[in-house]
């Protein structure tokens, strides 16, 4: 009997990291970390997939990669996000098998190896008879409100105006979510040059 089939992503939305003021207003994109711009490290980790980045028109990203921005522009991660789930509906037939949309931050550059645990976690749940709309990481007991995966069909309801200068925590409150812990290195963001510095040192899966 062949095994069941595996729950996968079918898209990637990448929000670009706000203005980098703590890093003297340098673009989050276009950092560079070991050797790779931060936007790079999100746009090999899931190859065969539609990307999104939600990142402004001076960001360069490659041909196949879908740019786009809230509107109106920086109002927030909440608005970003959904800005890219709707350019992602565009693009996705609607017999796509799986329906579920990864998220991460530009400035987590190993936020991806989260999604596995993810979505083995929404297998789970789902198993169990249990309704999920997104799972989040969780990393030392703090939410990462912008890691995680989403059931397309729970968030494509949602439009950018609703969303402008509100939280990306009060757009989860609308839906049934559940959390996975996983390693704090993982989610460990840029927000310093110090951020930057533990960055260039680490490995996938080491401490940062």
């Amino acid at each position: 009997m062949d095994s069941p089939q595996r729950l996968a992503l079918s898209g990637l939305v990448i929000l670009g990291g706000g203005t980098g003021q703590r890093l003297g207003g340098a673009s989050k994109p276009d950092l560079v970390v070991r050797g790779r711009r931060a936007l790079e490290w999100a746009l090999t980790s899931e190859p065969g997939i539609p990307h999104v980045c939600v990142v402004p028109e001076t960001v360069t990203v490659p041909r196949d990669v879908i740019r786009v921005m809230e509107e109106p522009p920086r109002s927030g991660p909440a608005a970003g996000f959904i800005a890219g789930i709707q350019a992602l509906l565009k693009v996705l037939p609607e017999e796509t098998p799986s329906r579920w949309i990864g998220l991460v931050p530009v400035d987590a550059p190993l936020a991806t190896l989260t999604f596995p645990l993810l979505l083995e976690a929404v297998e789970e749940s789902i198993s169990q008879g249990r309704r999920v709309d997104g799972v989040l990481a969780c990393a030392a007991g703090y939410r990462q409100n912008l890691i995680g995966a989403f059931s397309l069909d729970a968030v494509r309801k949602f439009t950018v105006s609703q969303w402008v200068n509100r939280s990306m925590r009060a757009l989860l409150e609308e839906l049934d979510t559940i959390d996975v812990e996983v390693p704090e290195s993982w989610v460990a963001d840029i927000d310093t040059p110090s951020d930057l510095a533990r960055a260039q040192l680490a490995e996938n899966g080491d401490d940062c």
